[in-house]
């Protein structure tokens, strides 16, 4: 048996979807470091084996909002896809287009 350190960080977080009340939670972080006994020993070390916990509460918060996107930006989204594949062939055939006309021309 070693020394453990334990260090737990807590962040308080509020949670919110919409159409639902918001949640009050907490994010947590844990971190552990073990000092073998026979480390201890090399060291020649007064310390006793235990266990340290560290605990430290954030000021800060953090706040995740979900909304939902209207429907108007997910059609107009849908119809700036469709229009810039139909740009993008158009403009790829018509250099198809022409290059084959040179082609010809050359001949």
């Amino acid at each position: 048996m070693g020394i453990q350190h334990i260090n737990v960080k807590l962040v308080p977080t509020q949670y919110k979807r919409t159409g639902r009340g918001a949640r009050d939670m907490y994010q947590v972080s844990v971190a552990q470091h073990t000092i073998q006994p026979d480390i201890l020993a090399e060291q020649h070390s007064t310390l006793m084996p235990g266990m340290v916990v560290y605990y430290d509460f954030t000021p800060l918060a953090v706040h995740h909002t979900h909304e939902r996107e209207n429907v108007l930006v997910f059609l107009s989204s849908l119809i700036s896809i469709f229009g810039g594949a139909f740009v993008t062939v158009g403009l790829i055939s018509r250099c198809l287009v022409s290059a084959a006309s040179i082609a010809k021309k050359m001949d």
